[in-house]
């Protein structure tokens, strides 16, 4: 359903057009560099609603171009950052012959490669560019995996009254977007065990998940 609903964007031999909704999320300084990388490539990138387990995904497709699809979200710096690290993904399957590890030294290369022009102050603040530069040196497969990262982006995504799971007290009670009631407990090396009030199963909940606290 979520693709179905999604706002897509086919970009093949001419450069896309700069008041497309795509480029609406993205820092006004970011949309040239990116539209340089999009030029001439055979790819449809998706704008999609929120999906609760992913900002962002890569997907080859039988007989059709590569798509990407980003979720749809507030934080300008955060889509830009999501809209890089699955392009990474598109550069890997379109330079090597056979199949590498998502999140090997192939993509992590050109992970790096592609974000260098876009880590400057004119696109990001100081105070997220920083960290994101620190994070670059050694990519991880998922910007959570990097606490100071997720702290600064965080700054810049719309106020509400939710909390990361590690901002909550051990055995606190907290409500997930599903509407499910859990009890945090222990961390188990980078997640938090947390058990559901209703069927007493436990799960790991990595720790920048936003919750609503009860």
């Amino acid at each position: 359903m979520i693709f179905t609903m999604a706002k897509c964007f086919q970009f093949r031999t001419r450069p896309p057009k700069m008041q497309s909704e795509f480029y609406s999320y993205l820092p006004e300084l970011a949309k040239a560099k990116c539209a340089t990388l999009i030029k001439g490539q055979r790819v449809v990138i998706k704008v999609v609603r929120e999906r609760k387990t992913k900002h962002g995904d890569f997907r080859v497709q039988t007989k059709k171009p590569v798509a990407i699809s980003i979720n749809a979200m507030e934080n300008s710096y955060r889509f830009l950052l999501t809209f890089l690290h699955e392009w990474a993904h598109y550069a890997v399957f379109s330079s090597f012959a056979f199949r590498k590890k998502p999140h090997g030294k192939e993509w992590k290369a050109a992970f790096q490669r592609i974000t260098e022009p876009f880590l400057n102050p004119l696109i990001f603040p100081e105070d997220l560019l920083m960290p994101l530069k620190k994070h670059m040196q050694n990519p991880k497969a998922t910007f959570a995996a990097d606490a100071m990262l997720m702290q600064a982006l965080r700054q810049y995504d719309p106020p509400n009254n939710k909390k990361c799971i590690f901002e909550l007290e051990h055995n606190a009670l907290f409500r997930t977007a599903d509407g499910r009631d859990f009890r945090k407990s222990t961390k188990r090396r980078t997640r938090f065990v947390c058990t559901c009030v209703k069927t007493k199963k436990q799960y790991l909940f990595p720790p920048f998940v936003e919750v609503n606290p009860l």
